[in-house]
């Protein structure tokens, strides 16, 4: 038997027990409305919750009440212990990192794991192991997993366009595409070298879709990475990881076909202007490294490099695998008499120059020069070598091919 001890709220009071210092917190209307009837005195059924206290579930769903503005239902308050209104996903596979709705499934990203729930439908199986759906009372229905062992740790890596999801697996230096064909391991496109090392000591990893370019892209942002962060795309209408930007954002989004990022609070528009290698008001230069590897069985001398496409294109680095390095190109950076010569010249609407070696010194056969200022000692002797290319104008600028003249060591 208990009795009423008065409070000073106007739609609640208290009841405490005689027996104990229990107290019974109760709303004073139906469903606690407004202006819904009072409740009337008299007996009253009562729950007790023995060990009601605050409870983490990071790896369950939960859902209350239904809400509908055209006819003023409002149950979003409402979670009642008598439906079953929670489903849970298996722990081992750790904590739900991302939620993400499309049409009537419901895609969860687990910690360890990447499966999809029905929604008001659950998943029937013949007696061939075929999968059939049906209207279910429930509102979270079956928890199916997606094929292979990948899940999301850094749920701010994830984007979407149309049926396709992007996300990183960091544990697994794996980037992965969702779509309706399954989880795609798109990192190991060209890239799996460069992902294998650099999403394990990253501390940040951003993602976001490029609407104006169509692309996926990802910056891996941390003290271990060079530069402190790096910032790729994936684009695919090659399928593949087609080029690095200059710039760090803090988050991507897209809207309207405009593509945006935030960076130290401000919110930058992309593409807006005719201004080329300019990103949050600094200037950068645009870099192009690549392999040379004609013939790549026969030890051969790279004697002169020549590229078409747009003028100012300089050449930073040539080395070979034998760790032979060039000169810039066109011979040296000064000429005997002390004169600036020019990076590359134009022949026939193609942009040429000499590879002169830069070491003094005799070393496996290689044709040297006299410091690289004798025009006669020429090329770079190897099975292959790396160029580094660069432009720093802030146009619009091309570069089509690359190509060496070459010539058959003895």
């Amino acid at each position: 038997m208990g009795y009423i001890v008065e409070v000073q709220f106007f739609n609640t009071f208290i009841l405490r027990s005689e027996t104990s210092n229990t107290l019974y917190v109760e709303e004073s209307r139906i469903k606690g409305g407004y202006n819904e009837p009072f409740v009337s005195i008299g007996p009253k059924a009562h729950l007790v919750d023995e060990t009601y206290a605050e409870t983490r579930r990071e790896n369950a769903l939960i859902y209350s009440g239904i809400y509908n503005s055209r006819t003023d239902i409002n149950r979003t308050n409402v979670f009642s212990g008598g439906e079953p209104i929670t489903r849970a996903v298996d722990p081992s596979d750790g904590p739900i990192e991302k939620l993400y709705a499309e049409d009537t499934n419901l895609n969860i990203l687990q910690h360890d794991k990447v499966s999809y729930a029905l929604i008001d439908k659950d998943a029937l199986f013949t007696a061939e192991g075929g999968q059939l759906t049906a209207s279910g009372a429930a509102v979270i229905g079956q928890v199916i997993p997606y094929l292979g062992e990948y899940g999301c740790q850094n749920p701010e890596s994830f984007a979407f366009k149309g049926a396709r999801k992007y996300f990183v697996d960091k544990n697994r230096n794996a980037v992965l595409r969702l779509s309706r064909d399954g989880i795609t391991e798109i990192s190991q496109y060209g890239m799996k070298d460069y992902f294998r090392d650099n999403l394990t000591i990253s501390d940040k990893i951003v993602g976001g879709w490029d609407d104006y370019t169509e692309e996926y892209v990802i910056s891996l942002q941390g003290s271990s990475i060079s530069d402190t962060y790096n910032t790729l795309s994936f684009d695919e209408s090659v399928n593949g990881w087609v080029s690095f930007y200059t710039y760090k954002p803090n988050f991507i989004f897209s809207l309207n076909k405009n593509y945006y990022t935030i960076q130290n609070n401000n919110i930058w528009k992309h593409y807006s202007n005719n201004v080329h290698n300019y990103f949050y008001n600094l200037g950068n230069v645009s870099n192009i490294t690549f392999v040379a590897n004609q013939e790549p069985s026969i030890v051969k001398n790279f004697n002169s490099i020549n590229y078409e496409g747009d003028a100012n294109w300089t050449m930073l680095s040539s080395s070979t695998d034998l760790g032979i390095n060039a000169y810039r190109v066109y011979g040296s950076d000064v000429s005997l008499t002390g004169d600036v010569l020019p990076q590359f010249i134009k022949k026939e609407n193609k942009y040429y120059s000499q590879l002169m070696n830069k070491d003094t010194s005799d070393g496996d056969d290689q044709v040297t020069g006299d410091a690289g200022l004798s025009l006669s000692s020429s090329g770079l002797k190897g099975l292959f070598t790396t160029i580094k290319m660069q432009n720093a104008s802030t146009s619009n600028v091309e570069l089509y091919t690359v190509s060496h003249n070459i010539v058959k060591s003895s």
